[in-house]
């Protein structure tokens, strides 16, 4: 794990979808999954519901930073992990997600609707995260086919995760993104989960079979999918440019 240059997490939140609106309100929620600055960020906030969302998108994706560096997860006690800024308005998007004594740098964007989170660990310098984000039905490359139609054009090891459409389509985004980020072609790239507990074991990017020179994160809610892709080095700026980012 030394030897790796960082990890990637990534979370999206759809803003519509019936159980995200107006949870602002819901106090016991609040006390469960924020610390005090955060619920009072909330509460002075002009649009609550959208502080609130912000910062769990944040605890979300630096969860799963922490989870690749610990080499493990660590208890998901949401209030533990203390977003900085609390308010999560810092004027260039970024901040820090803070838990014991490790510290995640956070970038937030939005668009309509949906926000994201991404997540990595190391410097505190430019972004160093290809990622992209999308509407579940306009990726999907058969909406009008059932879910195991979509599921087939996983391979057995990929499939063991998927609970669901959004599960499948974001490791097919994921796939694609990474061939197009590594130069290979798509049947040579996977995206698998080890053997584990479902839910508690992250993605992980194989290359021929191999561990990939690439870290990946995936996130799906609502109508959203989201991926994110951390490479052991760095692409030059022209072969990195035209990435579908939002």
């Amino acid at each position: 794990m030394a030897s790796h240059p960082g990890f990637v997490g990534i979370d999206v939140v759809d803003l519509h979808d019936p159980r995200c609106v107006g949870k602002s309100e819901d106090g016991r929620f609040l006390a469960r999954v924020l610390a005090e600055p955060e619920r009072d960020a909330v509460g002075i906030g002009p649009d609550p519901d959208r502080v609130l969302w912000r910062l769990w998108a944040a605890k979300e994706a630096a969860f799963k930073v922490i989870t690749k560096v610990r080499g493990a997860p660590p208890p998901f006690v949401h209030a533990s992990f203390r977003v900085e800024p609390a308010g999560t308005r810092s004027g260039d998007g970024f901040g820090e997600v803070r838990w014991e004594d490790l510290a995640v740098r956070v970038h937030w964007h939005e668009l309509g609707d949906r926000i994201g989170a991404i997540a990595w660990n190391g410097p505190a310098g430019p972004e160093p995260i290809e990622w992209g984000w999308g509407a579940a039905i306009e990726l999907d490359p058969a909406p009008h086919e059932p879910l195991e139609t979509l599921i087939l054009r996983l391979d057995e090891q990929e499939r063991a995760p998927v609970h669901s459409r959004g599960s499948a389509l974001v490791r097919l985004a994921a796939r694609a993104a990474l061939a197009g980020a590594l130069g290979a072609e798509q049947g040579r790239i996977r995206v698998i989960n080890r053997a584990g507990p479902k839910g508690r074991t992250p993605p992980e990017a194989t290359l021929d079979g191999r561990p990939a020179p690439a870290d990946v994160s995936l996130s799906h809610h609502g109508r959203w999918i989201a991926w994110a892709l951390r490479l052991a080095e760095q692409r030059p700026l022209a072969a990195a440019q035209g990435e579908a980012a939002g």
